[in-house]
């Protein structure tokens, strides 16, 4: 019960003013209790160590398609590459690693530095961590992203979607199925002021 009113306090479907006045109501101490654990954790983009990139990476699933997105970025946060590519249909999951496989292949053209994954789903990093074997044909894009990863040297680390605001806004770009730019001005507006705002590293609330 306790679990099922902290997923209702997040989802902002109860609070402690649902219960003004009526303080008696045996929910009014489970939701009390749930709001004592709701607080706000600043998080932001952070800029990689110099000589580093930082590739961020997402993916969704719209009326059964699949879109991956992502950025590549250098230690002053100055865009490198951005792409947006659609996937075909795919589950959550299999989105989010083939829009990872994707950027890891554009990073193999040429990179320039050691190369810092960072992703918003933790159940793609788990994966890529662990020894464990998937489904097909998710197995056979987890194999590949691990030899890229391995070849790149690269680091991947898990971050809070609030962190990866940029490669979710490209998600509003859908120019066409795919699209592939080296120039921040190639960008909507509304992007390239999230590049600027993440290369000053301005933190966002997480609740």
């Amino acid at each position: 019960m306790e679990q099922f009113v902290e997923q209702l306090v997040r989802a902002r479907r109860l609070s402690g003013a649902t219960f003004r006045g009526d303080l008696d109501d045996p929910w009014s101490r489970w939701v009390v209790n749930a709001m004592r654990q709701y607080r706000a954790v600043p998080v932001s983009w952070k800029r990689p160590p110099l000589q580093w990139v930082t590739l961020n990476t997402d993916a969704s699933v719209s009326q059964a398609r699949a879109y991956g997105r992502g950025l590549l970025r250098d230690s002053d946060g100055r865009l490198i590459f951005a792409f947006y590519k659609e996937l075909g249909e795919l589950d959550v999951l299999a989105a989010e690693s083939s829009s990872l496989l994707y950027g890891l292949q554009r990073c193999m053209q040429g990179l320039q530095g050691r190369l810092m994954v960072r992703v918003d789903s933790e159940s793609l990093v788990s994966l890529l961590r662990s020894t464990a074997i998937t489904k097909w044909p998710l197995c056979n894009t987890i194999r590949h992203i691990r030899v890229l990863l391995l070849d790149l040297s690269a680091l991947v680390q898990h971050i809070f979607r609030e962190a990866n605001s940029a490669a979710d806004m490209m998600s509003k770009l859908r120019p066409s199925p795919d699209f592939f730019c080296t120039s921040q001005q190639q960008l909507r507006g509304r992007i390239r002021a999230a590049l600027s705002l993440d290369s000053r590293e301005l933190c966002y609330l997480r609740m």
